[in-house]
């Protein structure tokens, strides 16, 4: 019977993915902090950028809130994906984002974007430490990461499915919900949370599962963060580390 309720579920959802990457949350999410503090030269860092989608939407949204100067950067290793960012003028670096340090000045970026790659990383203690020191203070990080207290995950769990999130057979190797990401990233006070939007909301087409996903936004499939960074700038994220065993080694 569960099996019939999953594959009855799964059909319904088909065809709304492409609401799982938030596009219009970061395009919003630019034009806001580029409006309110009246930015006119501004570098968006894309961490993971794919084929640009989220820069170029990034780019437009901050001319159109008034910044005459954007610079575009990303941190991108699949080949085929780095030529075409640096066809669009991206300037890309190819390095491990969980070892790497990041090739940028300290406090040189103003946003940083990272859409549907923190579940497939461990080293988070490393990449938000790079992130903290290379955003400027009272910069923005905007990440989406797929929630595993989503609506049809919890129906998973109640069916014994394992939830969507984070399957063993495939790529994620975190999950996440809003308060424990949060009380993830403000350890240490490096950070504060600004906002938090929700995205799609399966098995619901498109145009009820954004009206859910504003009415209970930590029940849709993806959740999506505007981080602040604060003016904190003694120490690292990772610090937190020298403090907290954790039966799992972590690069400092």
């Amino acid at each position: 019977m569960s099996d019939f309720f999953y594959d009855f579920f799964k059909k319904l959802k088909t065809g709304t993915e492409i609401e799982n990457y938030g596009r219009n949350i970061i395009k919003k999410a630019v034009f806001n902090h580029i409006s309110v503090n009246k930015l006119k030269s501004v570098k968006i860092l894309d961490l993971g950028a794919g084929p640009g989608t989220d820069l170029q939407n990034s780019k437009n949204s901050a001319e159109s809130a008034g910044c005459e100067n954007v610079e575009l950067y990303a941190i991108e290793n699949y080949l085929p994906n780095v030529n075409l960012l640096q066809n669009q003028g991206v300037s890309v670096q190819s390095i491990n984002l969980e070892n790497d340090n990041y090739d940028y000045e300290s406090s040189s970026i103003d946003i940083v974007i990272m859409n549907q790659c923190l579940e497939h990383t461990k080293e988070i203690f490393h990449i938000f430490s790079e992130i903290g020191r290379i955003l400027k203070p009272n910069g923005i990080l905007i990440v989406g990461v797929p929630n595993l207290a989503s609506f049809h995950n919890r129906i998973l769990l109640l069916l014994g499915k394992q939830p969507s999130a984070i399957h063993t057979l495939g790529p994620h190797v975190r999950g996440f919900t809003k308060k424990d990401f949060t009380k993830f990233f403000t350890a240490g006070e490096f950070f504060s949370l600004n906002k938090t939007y929700g995205s799609n909301f399966y098995p619901f087409p498109v145009f009820i599962s954004r009206f859910l996903s504003k009415i209970w936004p930590t029940g849709s499939v993806s959740l999506f963060y505007v981080i602040e960074r604060t003016n904190k700038n003694q120490g690292k994220f990772s610090d937190y580390l020298k403090d907290h065993f954790f039966e799992t080694p972590y690069i400092e």
